[in-house]
């Protein structure tokens, strides 16, 4: 089975994404067409090592869109028209629109990966804009998948009415096995005296992007709302709208400034130094269609506290690794329940969520889930 992947341009950077789509190249050993929005060449190198690269138009209008240059669409066709399969990647850009044309032409079935792409709250802003491109052939895209594949049951059921007649399929998104880890005793009193927690302090830990979508100026408020006053909150991100002054300030306002530590990024051995270092992770995000990071937290034997943006929380909400937050103006309530819980309680809890994950984030589930489906749509179309 010879499988194709087309997917938006990705650097590391992008985070999550990123991640899932190279899971997907793993997984199937496909060839890639990468379709780049020539405004904003990366500035550090594609996560592919080899692609078919498109680029996007530099027109005002047809740039927004995605519209192709045709330099690199017969390469990109040619690699169409040899698969048994294709995974197309997100949406709201001409390569899906041209892809359904394509493939068509050739006969061969795609598939479709949204990445949180047809979220409700995806409507709510450019709804002419939206529907324009529905109208140039997304609504046609959309019609002719052969099946849908989200991270999660919760993703699913929200796209499920703008795509009925497409096979479902769940799966969530692998992590890597070195997220599979015993936490480091040394490490964690190392990051702990560094950040000047205390050995019995609760550490939460709140990392991503520092984004508005993420809300991390919304978490210090919960946390000072509702932690004890002995608790820590650790903020780890890249600057995204959000400035680590930001969360600084906001903490001295909220007279907590000695117990929010903001770091800046980390990524390898410095992310796992801070899952070592705290008791349990934090997400109020408006919306996570999966959450990485939350799944990383899991597999390194952290409970999970998420907000009800966060679409893993009703997989996770029966295992007892967490809690999952019914509503925002809750959170207060449950930080002070949760930064107040017996140590042996919150590591419980841990062990159940690391358990979870070591049954559904391996990789080889996910890729003897992901190559099963795409040799049914193979054979069968």
């Amino acid at each position: 089975m010879r499988a194709c992947l087309l997917a938006l341009s990705l650097t590391k950077a992008t985070g999550g994404p990123a991640k899932s789509v190279a899971a997907f190249q793993r997984a199937l050993g496909a060839d890639v067409v990468s379709w780049i929005d020539s405004r904003h060449d990366p500035a550090e190198p594609q996560i592919w090592e080899r692609c078919a690269v498109v680029r996007g138009s530099t027109l005002p209008i047809l740039s927004t869109l995605g519209y192709p240059q045709r330099s690199g669409l017969a390469e990109a066709e040619r690699i169409v028209a040899a698969a048994d399969i294709v995974s197309c990647h997100s949406f709201w850009r001409w390569h899906s629109i041209w892809l359904d044309a394509a493939a068509r032409r050739h006969r061969v079935p795609y598939w479709f990966v949204p990445h949180g792409g047809l979220d409700p709250y995806v409507f709510e802003d450019g709804r002419l804009v939206k529907n324009a491109f529905l109208s140039l052939g997304g609504r046609a895209f959309l019609d002719h998948a052969t099946a849908v594949v989200c991270a999660t049951d919760r993703e699913y059921r929200k796209l499920q009415p703008l795509m009925p007649q497409a096979r479902p399929a769940v799966i969530p998104w692998p992590l890597d096995d070195a997220d599979f880890r015993d936490r480091d005793p040394r490490r964690r009193h190392r990051v702990r005296s560094e950040l000047g927690i205390p050995e019995d302090a609760v550490a939460a830990l709140s990392f991503g992007r520092l984004h508005p979508m993420k809300r991390p100026l919304e978490t210090i408020d919960a946390f000072a709302a509702g932690a004890t006053s002995r608790a820590h909150l650790v903020i780890v991100g890249n600057e995204a709208g959000v400035s680590h002054e930001d969360c600084r300030d906001r903490a001295r306002r909220a007279k907590i400034g000695d117990r929010v530590h903001v770091v800046g990024p980390a990524f390898g051995d410095a992310k796992y130094s801070y899952f070592d270092a705290c008791d349990l992770y934090v997400s109020l995000s408006h919306r996570e269609n999966f959450n990485y990071t939350a799944a990383e937290s899991l597999a390194s034997g952290l409970p999970v506290l998420l907000s009800p943006g966060n679409d893993l929380a009703p997989d996770l909400a029966p295992h007892g690794c967490g809690w999952m937050l019914a509503s925002l103006d809750d959170a207060p309530a449950l930080l002070a329940a949760v930064t107040s819980a017996a140590p042996a309680s919150l590591l419980a809890m841990g062990r159940r969520g690391r358990s979870w994950a070591e049954v559904h984030l391996r990789f080889d589930a996910f890729r003897t889930r992901i190559v099963s489906l795409a040799e049914a749509i193979a054979r069968h179309g």
